[in-house]
């Protein structure tokens, strides 16, 4: 679907009106090539007006979009933070929705959006409200090889699933890894090894750090760590979602070593890249049964505080670290 508009927009092919919400990679990305395909890179201040949602009105917006374009064929009007603008505001622009200038390109940019405000419902309803949902982590690898695709950088078996193990599900931070990693590569297909050495397993390896410090009841070292891991954007639910994930991966990992299984078909049965499964066996023998046990428990509880209460997700992280190394 984004890959259509894009294409749409690069045969120069432009809507009168988008909604962009959500992520902010995709949706930024997107909003550039309509930028581009409007006015180019010399933005004419006659063809071009921008406003902040929080501040701006309906009639300033519509001044700007019914005002015919000077040198050009169309005129940009772009909205920032269209989600901080006001109700009343919005339901002002409900007739321009309706009937747009075919003058003009309306760009309104924002982040979660309500979609029970009518100004968002129709424009969903027209087809031009376009919502960038967050990637959950088994979607991760697939998107890596679509994003690999469009800049052009060939992968080797296992390097989209070892990028994906390496840095998580923030998309810009997976695009930037591919950039990266294609100048590291020299142009060549990027290996599981490039991963591996110029990745350093950072988001695998944090958790490893955490499980160890927890492991060790040094609440010092496990508070340093989880505070790194939050200064990455990595949101609570995310972050409790891995752990117990690593957590059922170490109790899988000790039941398999008891029945005497090759490393090999552990990483299959657990899901790891081969890379990874020496790490977790020998971090299961430092993990009795009953530790496994509270831990798992503790981390359903502060997934579900998290989904269900207005605490902030720091405060759950923290008093579910110094829980575990009681």
């Amino acid at each position: 679907m984004v890959d259509d508009l894009h294409r749409k927009i690069a045969s120069g092919t432009i809507d009168p009106l988008y909604v962009l919400c959500g992520e902010a990679y995709p949706r930024d990305q997107l909003a550039a090539a309509i930028k581009q395909a409007v006015v180019g890179d010399q933005a004419s201040a006659f063809n071009m007006d921008t406003f902040a949602g929080k501040e701006t009105t309906a009639a300033s917006i519509l001044s700007a979009a019914r005002t015919m374009p000077m040198f050009g064929d169309k005129r940009l009007v772009v909205v920032s933070d269209v989600h901080a603008m006001a109700a009343d505001q919005l339901s002002g622009l409900l007739d321009y929705l309706a009937d747009p200038s075919p003058y003009c390109c309306l760009l309104m940019i924002g982040e979660k959006v309500d979609l029970r405000l009518k100004f968002f419902a129709a424009a969903r309803k027209r087809g031009a409200l376009q919502r960038f949902e967050p990637l959950k982590d088994r979607q991760v690898p697939r998107w890596v090889a679509d994003e690999a695709g469009r800049q052009r950088i060939a992968l080797k078996p296992g390097a989209a699933e070892a990028i994906a193990d390496a840095v998580g599900a923030d998309m810009a931070q997976l695009a930037s890894a591919l950039e990266q990693l294609s100048l590291f590569a020299g142009g060549q297909p990027v290996t599981v090894a490039d991963v591996e050495q110029l990745l350093a397993k950072t988001r695998q390896r944090s958790i490893f750090e955490l499980t160890n410090a927890v492991g060790r009841r040094d609440r010092r070292q496990a508070m340093l760590i989880l505070r790194r891991m939050t200064d990455s954007r990595e949101s609570g639910i995310r972050i409790v979602a891995m752990l117990a994930r690593h957590v059922r991966q170490l109790w899988q990992a000790k039941e398999l070593v008891a029945a005497q299984t090759g490393e090999k078909e552990i990483a299959q049965a657990i899901g790891v890249h081969p890379f990874f499964v020496r790490d977790i066996v020998g971090q299961a023998r430092d993990f009795d049964v009953q530790t496994l046990a509270r831990t798992h428990r503790a981390l359903f509880d502060a997934d579900r505080t998290l989904k269900s209460s207005k605490l902030s997700d720091e405060l759950v992280l923290d008093r579910l670290v110094l829980a575990l190394c009681a």
